[in-house]
């Protein structure tokens, strides 16, 4: 014998049918708002929790979707200061829909964890995880990441849309000579940015020279070091895009450590619209990307995958925006 609250006992107490209960509970559509607040709170005020093994049973679907976390950006605690504010939206999207989330990183995975979705972060398209992932049926959402096969999802930002805000401006300021502090080549980020750098710097007939390109991985260190080598060269670029804003705050302080003021000799725009982008100084010029936007679509699109596994493929490009700081009107 048990005193553990039943389905029967909320249905009873909130004057309601259990098939009432079980469709509030399991966020089924076909009842009223009322109704569902008032079974709600019955369940809570009872200490009534739905058995997810037992609905698993029955459903033959888990309520955990697997968000696995790599590091093809770089150090992946670098990846977490970027992606911080995604996986926040992502666990807040699921939880509204009574989805658990489990945060692995890919070398964890294996064949005992059961989850009904997995969405990837920071993993590389050709990844043996992404195949091993896919052969198993599990549905797939990739953050910047693009995963082959038929319960997939991809969600993005506009990374070259970025690049052509970030030298449009710099290029109605006057700047002719504007270099780039490419991020991970293996990264969809890093090589979409830099491919737009180079279309858009053609387009708006650049002369760019091979030593402006520098290959970085999105982190500090990258980015410090290839100012510092673009500083080097006899003719210095006025201005410099670059991949990240990592690698953009790492160039202030190159600049500044040469003895040139940054924003007034050289010119800097970033990516991403970290927080301590506007606490820089100067306060650092970048293209804003919806982390939170991005979290929350992630999440929507792996119920979406779960809840009606004949949903075709998507792709969702989330518009991006330029802020416009000290760093580069100095």
């Amino acid at each position: 014998m048990t005193d553990r609250p039943t389905i029967r006992d909320v249905a009873g107490r909130a004057g309601v049918s259990i098939a009432t209960v079980s469709r509030v509970l399991n966020d089924k559509g076909d009842v009223s708002a009322q109704t569902r607040r008032r079974v709600r709170e019955v369940a809570r005020s009872l200490g009534y929790s739905v058995d997810l093994a037992a609905r698993e049973l029955v459903t033959q679907q888990t309520r955990v979707v697997a968000i696995v976390v790599g590091d093809n950006a770089g150090h992946r605690d670098l990846s977490l200061i970027f992606f911080g504010k995604v996986l926040a939206a992502i666990s807040h999207r699921l939880a509204q829909s009574s989805y658990d989330p489990l945060l692995l990183q890919p070398r964890d995975i294996d064949l005992g964890h059961r989850f009904g979705a997995a969405v990837l972060i920071g993993v590389d398209d050709d990844d043996t995880l992404v195949a091993e992932l896919a052969a198993r049926q599990v549905p797939l959402v990739g953050v910047d990441v693009r995963c082959p096969g038929v319960r997939t999802a991809y969600v993005g930002s506009d990374h070259a849309g970025g690049v052509q805000l970030a030298l449009a401006h710099l290029h109605a300021l006057g700047h002719r000579r504007i270099a780039h502090l490419a991020g991970a080549a293996n990264t969809v980020a890093g090589s979409e940015r830099l491919d737009a750098f180079v279309r858009e710097s053609r387009r708006l007939d650049l002369d760019i020279p091979d030593e402006y390109v520098r290959r970085g991985d999105f982190s500090s260190a990258s980015g410090y070091r290839e100012t510092c080598a673009l500083l080097a060269l006899p003719e210095r670029p006025t201005a410099i895009v670059a991949a990240s804003d990592l690698m953009a705050l790492a160039a202030l302080q190159a600049i500044r450590d040469a003895g040139l003021q940054p924003g007034r000799d050289v010119a800097v725009v970033g990516f991403d619209d970290l927080e301590a982008a506007a606490l820089a100084y100067p306060p650092l010029t970048t293209i804003r990307q919806d982390r939170q936007e991005l979290g929350t679509l992630a999440a929507t699109r792996a119920i979406e995958l779960i809840e009606d596994p004949e949903s075709t493929p998507r792709t969702t490009v989330l518009p991006v925006e330029l802020v416009v700081r000290g760093s580069s009107t100095g």
